[in-house]
């Protein structure tokens, strides 16, 4: 087994070995990944909860045991900007990007002025304004933290659905779930029929704002009792929709296809 980081900003995790293959999700910047194969200029790797893919091998950093080790205990902070410029003085041919995607976890060494410097995983060091970043930790309150995901789930309202979607580019269901839950320090599975082994299950008439509701091959986040904010082929990205009948929004085929509500924030 090698160990490897990677050094885009994001690259696509496909099912196969090809550039024609199925995008089954995507990596972000600084990700650290077991690697089991190499294959036409692909390498099998495997992200923290198993889930695994084939990737482009120049999108991936590879580093010794302990290094790899290092790095991922380091990471200690995220991006919370939709996309953050970041600064640097180096040569031409460094491997950082010009800029990251919300969700992208880092290293913060120190802050200096409005800016703070983070080191990317050659250690070359890098700045990006202090606002577009915060620390990768679940806030103490229930309330503070339902609050912080449903705000940014709002905020990308909008954006095109894509399949294995992982960023405000294009969310696919559960990629968008991840995202921002995790921002929220709630660590939670790729895939919808993972995620619905996460927390408990709920009675559908305890849902509250911040639970997660499943339906066959989708997953959606409770806005309130009825609303729901998900990444949807059929809305075109991501929309607000209602369970409750006659109301703007309804979505009659969810709300007859519903399959359970679990409370992942507790």
């Amino acid at each position: 087994m090698k160990y490897g980081i990677v050094i885009r900003n994001v690259t696509d995790l496909r099912v196969a070995p090809k550039f024609q293959s199925e995008r089954k999700s995507q990596l972000l910047f600084n990700e650290p990944v077991t690697i089991t194969q190499k294959r036409t200029g692909y390498i099998r790797v495997c992200q923290d909860d198993g889930y695994n893919g084939w990737v482009d091998e120049k999108a991936v950093l590879i580093v010794g045991k302990d290094g790899w080790h290092k790095h991922k205990n380091s990471l200690n902070c995220r991006i919370t900007a939709k996309t953050a410029v970041i600064r640097i003085s180096a040569k031409p041919d460094s491997i950082v990007p010009p800029f990251l995607f919300y969700g992208t976890r880092l290293k913060v060494d120190r802050k200096a002025g409005n800016y703070s410097i983070l080191e990317s995983t050659p250690g070359v060091n890098f700045r990006i304004a202090t606002g577009n970043i915060k620390p990768d930790k679940r806030t103490k309150s229930r309330e503070n933290t339902i609050r912080s995901l449903i705000r940014d789930a709002r905020r990308f309202v909008g954006v095109p659905y894509l399949w294995g979607g992982v960023i405000p580019f294009g969310f696919d269901c559960s990629g968008l779930v991840q995202a921002v839950y995790g921002m929220a320090g709630i660590i939670l599975p790729r895939d919808s029929k993972n995620q619905r082994k996460a927390g408990r299950q709920i009675e559908k008439s305890d849902i509250y704002a911040g639970d997660l509701l499943f339906f066959p091959g989708h997953v959606a986040i409770a806005l309130d009792w009825h609303r729901i904010i998900h990444a949807s082929l059929a809305e075109g990205g991501v929309a607000i929709n209602t369970l409750q009948p006659n109301r703007s929004g309804f979505r009659k085929d969810l709300y007859d296809a519903f399959v359970e509500a679990r409370r992942v924030v507790l």
